[in-house]
């Protein structure tokens, strides 16, 4: 087991900007873009391990409602989307980008919306945000 964890290192990379680097900065643009560097760095401490099941949920759910609507199942992304270095993340994020472009070409309906709500209420969870009042 790798110690300090990534989330471990994330945790301590974005306390030390907040509370060092932060702290010692004048108001203006630099210090803005770090309270947005530390509020990206606190984010992906809270999803960094969270992002196969995210993407498997979606899928799953994807999947499912192109199945009840009497779609075809779309193939695979042929290219592979940049930024995932693990494999098998890599095709789950691929095989999520080809489901979300087949939705693109469907007419939209109650199905499609409430799967579009799904999908907001898990994105929110995932990344630790307020769930939006209209997606409960």
């Amino acid at each position: 087991m790798q110690r300090p964890s990534t989330g471990e290192l994330l945790a301590g990379l974005g306390r030390a900007l907040e509370t060092e680097v932060l702290a010692a900065l004048p108001d203006g643009t630099a210090r803005r873009q770090l309270k947005a560097a530390v509020h990206l760095i606190s984010r992906l401490e809270r999803i960094w391990d969270l992002t196969p099941a995210h993407l498997a949920a979606d899928n799953a759910d994807i999947e499912a409602t192109l199945a009840a609507l009497g779609y075809q199942d779309p193939v695979a992304a042929t290219a592979a989307p940049r930024g995932y270095n693990d494999p098998a993340l890599r095709a789950l994020a691929a095989r999520n980008l080809a489901l979300q472009e087949a939705l693109l070409d469907l007419p939209d309906g109650a199905e499609l919306q409430a799967l579009r709500r799904r999908m907001a209420a898990r994105d929110c969870a995932f990344v630790g945000d307020r769930v939006p009042e209209h997606s409960a």
